[in-house]
């Protein structure tokens, strides 16, 4: 058991607009209210929503129309991401230019993304799903397929990118998660994040686990736990990188590095499991 005494975090809970435009914000804000600088936030509403078994064997996960993973219920009467402020998405950096593209749910989004393409011939709630995202520049699109293991516990998301720009590209590719793991810690907020070669997670001990890993790739890869549950830049994904073991409100990510030539596209793949 960590030697740190638990005390109460209370989450800001997020009301009114469904889309709300924010004043820039200093990203060092408290842990609870930190978005990123010039983006908006929407609320998490659910474009699909996928549910299996009951009980010990009960897996429950919801996306957005943009590509969010933002309910992660596992097992029965465990939530490990939707808890106070919703944070899980993805973010894109043209470290040549610094610009970042972004979109974290209520954590925050860019504005320089065109509306998301949805191809979905089943319907809301159904398989096979992918979503894509063109950014308003016309620099990248990015495409996400979503599968599931309803058996393992597993969302699996495939992400494709691809260079539109006409010119070569350096670009990181994160994958990030505000986990809040079994019920945010019943409501203090306070889990252990730790990470290893190929994956990171935020658990409590004698509980249950969320855990974000990577499909083994020749991509460059860096697992990364942030001391707070606020996203990150994608364009500077090392500020506020906790020490690991590290117990406390923090967050997780995946992030990729590579070079994309022009009209050339990479894909990597990462998996959402409880354990």
């Amino acid at each position: 058991m960590t030697a740190f005494s638990k005390v109460s975090i209370r989450k800001e809970l997020l009301v009114g607009m469904a889309v709300l435009t924010l004043a820039v914000l200093s990203c060092g804000q408290d842990q609870q209210g930190q978005v990123l600088n010039q983006a908006v936030v929407h609320d998490p509403v659910c474009q699909s929503t996928f549910n299996y078994g009951s009980g010990q064997t009960l897996f429950n996960f919801c996306l957005t129309s943009n590509g969010n993973l933002v309910q992660f219920t596992s097992p029965e009467g465990f939530e490990h991401i939707r808890e106070g402020l919703t944070g899980e998405g993805y973010g894109i950096c043209d470290t040549g230019l610094n610009t970042g593209y972004f979109d974290y749910a209520q954590r925050g989004a860019s504005v320089n993304w065109n509306n998301p393409v949805i191809a979905q011939p089943g319907g809301p709630n159904t398989f096979p799903l992918k979503m894509t995202r063109a950014t308003s520049d016309q620099a990248f699109t990015l495409t996400q397929a979503f599968s599931r293991n309803p058996v393992e516990r597993i969302v699996k998301i495939i992400m494709t990118i691809k260079n539109t720009s006409g010119v070569p590209k350096a670009v990181t590719l994160l994958r990030y998660a505000d986990i809040d793991a079994n019920n945010a810690d019943h409501g203090d907020y306070l889990n252990e994040f730790d990470y290893g070669f190929e994956s990171v997670w935020g658990y409590n001990t004698g509980s249950y686990s969320l855990g974000l890993s990577l499909v083994p790739t020749s991509v460059s890869h860096s697992e990364l736990v942030w001391d707070k549950p606020g996203a990150a830049d994608p364009c500077s994904p090392r500020l506020n990188l906790a020490s690991t073991p590290f117990f406390g409100d923090g967050s997780a990510g995946i992030m990729f590095s590579f070079p994309l030539a022009a009209g050339k596209s990479k894909t990597v793949s990462v998996e959402y499991q409880r354990f």
